[in-house]
């Protein structure tokens, strides 16, 4: 009996020690992307999807080629699917973390993507910027507005973003259209401002003149990554959004996030370039386009297509910034 329980013992051992079932996940387009990868005798044997909000028939490529690509080359580190970026990087870092790999890519693969090291470096950005806009109420007054952008990056020894989180806070004058926007309203002791209400769709006054009034403006602003679904653009939330341009940048130094926004991104809107671009020249850039670049431009607006810089904030300054301040740390 004694014997056979050791060899029990000894065959349970070798079964943990050839196979094992590990999880991970990272941030993907639509949400968190989990991850279930199996080993046996040291490699892949299967990649599971556990859970995903990505989008059908675009970022679900992604999910259903890589797993295979994975097992093949018994790697994490494989090339990314065109036109599903994000979804592509968000798997590869989810089936990272699961094999605890290293961050540094394994150059055999022959990815050509960029590729960052251990964080060595951090640091926090910010860009204000004002704005005449946007638009006017329903008497013609003027709507203000400010965009105060944050960004905190990590670093590599070569200055490669390891992981950049951005968020933005926008405040408006009360006359602005939209419920979940923060306002303000001035100082008090100035009379207050007009102020819109959504229910009518009309100017209906004025705000308040009280020092509790402004201490309750103040207190009510919250960030637009906080709005969360309340802040909806053409695709997706702004949050949605950040985080697709967050996951491009990593493995980029912050000179090729700039080179790469003046490439396949418009001088006048900070949109990305596609074919339906409005003015003629952002056109002419995209007519002039080689086959590889229109891809690359298809990888990015299938991820994110609002502005990095604009009158709505300045987020390459604000990330030029956590880079000059973390140089001042090392």
């Amino acid at each position: 009996m004694a014997l056979s329980l050791c060899s029990c013992a000894v065959l349970l051992a070798s079964c943990r020690a050839s196979a094992d079932t590990r999880t991970g996940q990272a941030d993907g387009y639509g949400g968190i992307l989990r991850v279930q990868v199996m080993m046996e005798d040291g490699a892949i044997s299967a990649v599971n999807i556990l859970e995903q909000h990505e989008t059908d028939g675009i970022g679900s490529r992604a999910l259903d080629i890589l797993p295979d690509e994975m097992i093949r080359m018994n790697t994490w580190d494989v090339d990314v699917v065109t036109g599903a970026t994000t979804t592509s990087n968000a798997l590869r870092e989810a089936v990272r973390v699961a094999l605890n790999a290293s961050d540094t890519m394994d150059d055999n693969t022959g990815n050509p993507a960029n590729r960052a090291g251990q964080a060595v470096c951090e640091g926090i950005g910010m860009a204000a910027t004002g704005r005449v806009g946007p638009g006017k109420d329903d008497e013609d007054g003027q709507v203000y507005s400010f965009n105060v952008v944050f960004a905190h990056g990590t670093f590599d020894e070569d200055g490669r973003i390891v992981s950049m989180a951005v968020d933005q806070l926008e405040v408006a004058t009360p006359n602005y259209s939209g419920a979940s926007m923060p306002q303000f309203s001035g100082f008090p002791g100035q009379g207050g401002y007009s102020l819109w209400d959504d229910n009518t769709g009309k100017v209906v006054g004025y705000t308040e003149d009280s020092e509790d009034n402004y201490m309750q403006e103040i207190a009510a602003w919250t960030s637009k990554r906080a709005r969360g679904e309340d802040y909806q653009l053409t695709s997706g939330s702004w949050r949605e959004q950040m985080d697709a341009y967050q996951n491009m940048m990593v493995g980029m130094t912050v000179d090729e996030v700039e080179t790469w926004f003046g490439r396949y991104f418009s001088a006048e809107n900070g949109h990305p370039l596609t074919e339906n671009s409005s003015s003629d020249a952002d056109r002419a850039r995209w007519e002039a386009f080689s086959d590889d670049d229109r891809a690359r431009a298809a990888d990015i607006v299938s991820g994110a297509t609002m502005s990095l810089r604009d009158a709505h904030g300045d987020i390459l300054t604000a990330i030029r910034r956590a880079w000059e301040d973390a140089q001042k740390g090392e």
